[in-house]
């Protein structure tokens, strides 16, 4: 195949750059190169392309090289993995074997292949994801009533519960399914049978070729099928979205697990020590999940930056667009993986996190919503009261027990010009933290009521999701059986 070039490639750009690339290419597709392989030469048998005798040598070759070919046997010398995998093939077929390569090129070879490895790849990120998501709902099934502080720039908000906050959680990663789903949907399409990009001369039969590898449809333009990798793009960015996601929540619990915050604790099946501070328990999932991120997103840059000068064609650069595709993988997997396991080991201290809510003044809106219901007064004068009484609590050290019905009484004349009468009992029912969360029953709050709807609304998703997932895998599945079958039948 070298022909036109007199010289062999250099030993150092061999060893240095081709060998390594085979290698890679070797243990990320090589069950993907002969399923390949066997439905070109199946689809020349039924197109007559080739003769039928010679199909059945050719596949019978490529089980020999599938049970044969090891890492050891791969040369640079034959340019990249295909041409190894024809090589070996030809050893066991002479001459017959170079039939296959009949219509089609490298480039799309190589363009099908990689949709056919990556494609795996998405599977296994959805598992993950899939798997956390329903983790995550059967935590908030078990904290409906685990009321703790829901906090702004890192300051008491407002009281929620951590059912409701892994409920927030599970929207986030409900798109983040639905990007990468979307993204599946736009690399599971077949490019094989574009040749070089201009199509091909022989009689080639694209959607057989789609049939057998288990892609959804065939992409029309040829040259569109050589010089597209903007799926991985799609897959990268959609896994730095999720990444992002998840670290943000982290970054959350990081927070709660401080001891000046003390409401997470981080138990050792996801902690590490001290070298020298026998104190220490050390929240290092979390700190995984956060740095990994940056990882995630520097994946997504390389793919971006690689291919952004290429032109729309066949280069190089376009078989190294997915060279951090792997990293990424690995990378977005064991983020999952961290944050799957501090939701299943973390606990929230319940005694603790009501407590601080109960005393950190994030109940206190209600009490200004209170006012605004029952007093018919609007809501910046019922603002202006509440943050008065604030200001007052908080310069005399009082706390949220300064709240008092005479401080009301001072606080709303100073406002209103008469007095707003609350009683005690009223007071306390206001600012529990627990009767707060309650009276939020409206759709997406956080009450005990509104929560198990949207769990219900959850579990719903969740089941679309995983039957989504194992008909993308059954549909592959089915065609792979449908390829053997039609060997069968060249084989007899």
């Amino acid at each position: 195949m070298r022909e036109r070039i007199k010289t062999e490639l250099s030993d150092n750009f061999s060893s240095t750059v081709i060998l390594p690339s085979i290698l890679n290419d070797y243990k990320n597709s090589f069950k993907e190169m002969i399923l390949l392989n066997k439905a070109y030469a199946i689809m020349l048998g039924k197109t007559d392309i080739i003769e039928k005798e010679a199909v059945g040598e050719i596949l019978e070759g490529l089980d020999y090289v599938e049970k044969t070919l090891k890492p050891e046997d791969l040369s640079a010398k034959y340019e990249d993995f295909y041409f190894n995998v024809e090589n070996a093939m030809m050893k066991k077929t002479g001459k017959t074997g170079g039939k296959l390569h009949a219509g089609r090129s490298r480039n799309d070879i190589h363009s099908a292949v990689t949709r056919m490895e990556i494609r795996k790849t998405v599977w296994t990120v959805l598992d993950d994801l899939v798997a956390l998501q329903k983790l995550l709902l059967e935590k908030a099934e078990t904290n409906k009533d685990a009321v703790m502080t829901g906090y702004t720039h890192f300051q008491p908000g407002q009281p929620i519960t951590l059912a409701y906050y892994y409920l927030a959680i599970y929207s986030a990663l409900a798109r983040d399914y639905a990007r990468i789903k979307s993204a599946y949907e736009n690399l599971n399409v077949s490019p094989y049978g574009a040749a070089a990009f201009a199509g091909s001369s022989f009689p080639v039969d694209r959607g057989l070729l789609c049939e057998l590898l288990g892609f959804d449809k065939v992409m029309e333009n040829s040259l569109d099928c050589i010089a597209s990798r903007d799926y991985i793009l799609e897959l990268l960015s959609a896994y730095s979205i999720m990444a992002v996601n998840l670290s943000r929540m982290a970054e959350d619990m990081y927070f709660w697990a401080t001891y000046e915050n003390g409401i997470l604790d981080v138990p050792g099946e996801i902690a590490i020590c001290s070298s020298i501070m026998p104190q220490k328990k050390n929240p290092v999932s979390l700190e995984y999940a956060k740095s990994k991120a940056a990882h995630e997103i520097a994946c997504a840059s390389s793919a971006m930056i690689t291919l952004k000068g290429t032109p729309y064609s066949n280069t190089m650069d376009i078989f190294e667009t997915p060279g951090m595709y792997w990293e990424g993988v690995r990378q977005i997997r064991q983020i999952l993986c961290c944050i799957s396991e501090t939701v299943t080991y973390a606990k929230l201290r319940r005694e603790a996190a009501a407590k601080k809510a109960a005393e950190n003044l994030c109940t206190v809106t209600s009490l200004a919503d209170y006012m605004v219901k029952y007093f018919k007064i609007a809501f910046v004068e019922a603002h202006h009261i509440v943050g008065s009484m604030i200001a007052v609590i908080t310069e005399n050290g009082a706390g949220i027990r300064g709240i008092t019905p005479e401080l009301i009484r001072k606080e709303s004349k100073a406002v209103l010009g008469y007095e707003l009468e609350i009683s005690e009992a009223q007071i306390d029912s206001v600012l529990d933290p627990y009767n707060n969360v309650q009276t939020k029953q409206g759709i997406g709050g956080p009450s005990a009521e509104s929560v198990t709807r949207m769990i219900e609304n959850a579990g719903t998703t969740l089941k679309e999701e995983t039957d989504w997932l194992e008909g993308a895998k059954e549909h592959v599945r089915r065609a792979y059986e449908k390829l053997g079958r039609e060997q069968a039948e060249f084989c007899k």
